[in-house]
């Protein structure tokens, strides 16, 4: 048995690492992508728009009574504009797992062909709408000065551009941590919450030995039927759930049903007002506590013993207490061992500092835990 529970072990890690793996490889998600594509479009589309804004009017303003034409020329070279921006975003998107150096270095050679492709382009096309242009002779002063012009436009564009992709990246890396950081949260509750079961039931198996060889049949029969009750009813639930109270104490009622049968005389009492049933608390939260009680309060005691469970509502708190009649200066130098360790942290995990976990003797004979969680109701 010990060695299937190692292997699936291993294999719940083993698949846990792959599942980290293929979240670190894993492209943006489709509404991710989506919110970068439509960042790229209004971006282009902002950039190219003004930009023929402003040449048009100062064509309308200069008194070129061909600016009309020149206007539509100019929409026609915007669109080829387009078309080279929408070349360099294809090619940016190709490389969306590459480093980022690399990318600007590819852009940063793309652009300045992109830009004397327009510029000649653009320059054509305004000298087949515009006579004044066609009238002027052809000087290679001019073609840099609209070469540089149009350089600069790119420049800027493919700066706002890198900057966009640049914020996208960031955003995308920030998700994939706080999914790895939920993942890493996830595994931790269910590594605490596997604690729980194999400790409980390694205890409920060494019972059922000692009342097989104490000829107790009866009683052993008895109790491996409350252990199957049990679990049916523990394994149902999912660790990472939250439960609510009232399933919780029947778990353990469950629970110290079967230690009743080795302990004839123990008394359980549970006080939880109906208020508090649909209360929701993390899966099996109360029992290492409980186990505990039994382990140093009852069986470590003189009978009669009593284990007394109680809830009730502080404000916008819930709190909840385990206490037992044993020898609670017995229990506090044998330690709680691994079973508050264990309470602890899946508080922590939970709840983070909106939590309190308290423990000490009783007044006159006995010991008490005391959980303060905020008071979650389910829906």
């Amino acid at each position: 048995m010990g060695a299937s529970w190692g292997m699936a072990t291993i294999s719940t890690d083993a698949a846990r690492s792959e599942e980290a793996r293929l979240l670190l490889e894993r492209p943006a998600a489709p509404r991710a992508r989506g919110r970068r594509s439509r960042a790229v479009i209004a971006l282009t589309l902002g950039f190219w728009l003004s930009n023929l804004l402003l040449l048009s009017l100062g064509t309308l303003l200069s008194g070129n009574v061909h600016w009309l034409g020149i206007t539509a020329m100019r929409a026609l070279a915007i669109l080829f504009g387009l078309l080279l921006c929408y070349g360099i975003h294809v090619v940016m998107t190709r490389m969306a797992g590459a480093p980022f150096r690399r990318r600007v270095i590819v852009l940063a050679c793309m652009v300045p062909v992109a830009a004397e492709t327009f510029a000649w382009a653009h320059y054509f096309g305004i000298a087949a709408a515009d006579p004044v242009v066609r009238a002027q002779p052809f000087t290679w002063s001019g073609v840099v000065s609209t070469i540089s012009f149009w350089s600069w436009f790119f420049l800027a564009w493919a700066g706002l551009y890198l900057a966009l992709l640049y914020s996208f990246d960031v955003q995308d890396e920030r998700d994939r941590a706080n999914e790895l950081q939920s993942l890493a949260h996830a595994a931790r509750l269910r590594a605490l919450h596997y604690q729980v079961n194999p400790h409980f039931l390694f205890n409920s198996l060494n019972s059922i030995a000692a009342l097989i060889l104490d000829r107790q049949m009866e009683r052993a029969e008895a109790m491996v039927v409350k252990l199957a009750h049990f679990f049916r009813m523990g394994l149902a639930v999912d660790p990472l759930d939250m439960i609510v109270l009232s399933r919780e104490v029947a778990l353990q009622r469950a629970y110290l049903e079967i230690e009743q049968l080795r302990y004839p005389d123990l008394a359980v009492t549970i006080g939880l007002p109906e208020a508090l049933d649909d209360a929701l608390v993390p899966t099996l939260i109360l029992q290492p506590i409980v186990e505990n009680a039994v382990k140093y309060g009852v069986a470590g005691s003189s009978p009669p013993t009593q284990i007394v469970i109680n809830a009730h509502r502080e404000g916008d708190a819930l709190v909840i207490e385990v206490a037992d009649s044993g020898d609670g200066a017995q229990k506090a130098g044998g330690g709680a061992g691994i079973g508050l360790a264990n309470v602890r942290q899946r508080l922590a995990l939970h709840y983070g500092e909106a939590q309190r976990l308290e423990t000490g003797p009783l007044p006159d004979r006995g010991y008490r835990v005391r959980l303060t969680l905020p008071l979650e109701v389910r829906r």
